[in-house]
């Protein structure tokens, strides 16, 4: 989830060689996204700050609960406090912007669970 088209894009495009990819560019439509999903993604890519609405760690939270399940997070921000904000979430990892997109690629690989894999944990057991 990132509120700039031009990064939305270049991210979802980076990503989708790879992987299967669904974008949103508020929580809102990311909310919305994944209602469409069933709350069964297997990876989350947010900003933190998109403008008016929930911030990208509002969103996490609010996933989370609907799911049931730690899905894992990956917060891509230059907000001036990304760290403090995101910690509450506990992501996976935090890129400063502005990234190397190649590096989010990795970051993506690294944590998202891969096909036929195990299903991610439950969030309260």
């Amino acid at each position: 989830m990132e509120d700039d088209e031009a990064t939305l894009q270049m991210y979802a495009e980076a990503l989708r060689d790879d992987f299967k990819v669904f974008v949103a560019k508020n929580a809102a439509h990311a909310l919305a996204v994944g209602e469409e999903l069933k709350w069964n993604a297997d990876m989350l890519v947010v900003d933190l700050a998109l403008g008016a609405g929930l911030r990208g760690d509002q969103f996490i939270t609010q996933y989370r609960e609907r799911s049931g399940k730690k899905t894992p997070v990956i917060v891509v921000s230059g907000a001036p406090r990304a760290y403090d904000l995101a910690r509450l979430i506990r992501p996976q990892s935090i890129l400063y912007k502005p990234i190397e997109v190649d590096e989010l690629v990795r970051q993506v690989g690294f944590f998202a669970r891969p096909a036929g894999g195990p299903p991610q944990e439950p969030l309260h057991p």
